[in-house]
């Protein structure tokens, strides 16, 4: 669907959007705890798309938008990230929060507490597949996130994330080597590193299975799943249900999110 299709759906559908809404290029930023994610979004259309250390932004911009939006999920660089956009010529910088038109409700006891990747995971996951649904997302943690028809963001789950659970193994034992996770057809392990490997692959493929078994009882079999992350190909690729996999879905929903508050404070 073209961009200015999507938009003049956006701003119909969603009375928080003046039918006024100027397609403004708009910078979106995730922050993670690891890396962050960046790209140009023109209404819905990403372009750019550049990845950084969370800590210290090393990247030149190949043009500079009119205004920024940003999850972050790491507070201390916070600072640093609006001082790299200032000396950019950004001065409009939108922290997505709890506050945050989404499109989708929220249904949770402390919605503060809620990570801004997954609020931006969650508009875009209501808006492109509808709800019920959950949202699988393969970062440093692996998140759940459930989105329901009327109460919205109801809540989610939280795992440690497959690089977490290698570093682990690697500092708190003494001969187990630091490997990064990859793909295997084996089941028995024939070395240390194979061996490890087979047990990321398999123990993890069990527990995210284990996990959505347990909320298609909870929530109706007929609930939609997407996923994204680094490591959600590398977890769902052969599945017999295939599960789709959007390695952009966060910024996406920054990009929307950008739409939704289109007429908010922060960007004038």
């Amino acid at each position: 669907m073209d961009d200015k299709i999507i938009s003049k759906f956006i701003v119909k559908n969603n009375p928080v959007v003046h039918h006024s809404v100027k397609m403004k290029t708009t910078l979106v930023i995730d922050i993670g705890n690891t890396s962050t994610s960046l790209a140009a979004a023109h209404g819905l259309r990403l372009s750019g798309v550049q990845r950084t250390p969370s800590t210290e932004p090393a990247l030149k911009l190949r043009s500079v938008p009119e205004r920024a939006v940003i999850a972050s999920v790491k507070p201390g660089v916070n600072k640093c990230w609006v001082k790299f956009l200032k000396g950019q010529g950004i001065t409009a910088i939108y922290w997505v929060n709890h506050h945050t038109e989404l499109g989708v409700a929220v249904s949770y006891p402390k919605p503060e507490t809620i990570g801004a990747d997954r609020l931006a995971n969650a508009c875009e996951a209501a808006a492109m597949y509808g709800a019920p649904v959950v949202v699988c997302d393969f970062g440093t943690a692996l998140t759940f996130d459930i989105i329901r028809k009327k109460e919205g963001y109801v809540g989610g789950i939280i795992c440690p994330g497959l690089p977490l659970m290698f570093d682990y193994l690697a500092e708190k034992t003494a001969l187990l080597p630091h490997i990064r996770p990859v793909k295997t057809t084996q089941v028995i392990g024939r070395s240390t590193e194979e061996a490890m490997r087979i047990g990321a692959h398999l123990g993890y493929l069990g527990m995210v299975k284990e996990i959505l078994t347990q909320l298609r009882k909870e929530l109706g079999r007929g609930i939609k799943v997407c996923a994204t992350g680094g490591f959600a190909g590398w977890v769902f690729d052969g599945w017999d249900h295939p599960v789709p996999v959007d390695p952009q879905l966060t910024l996406k929903g920054l990009a929307r999110i950008a739409l939704l508050n289109n007429n908010d404070s922060s960007f004038k």
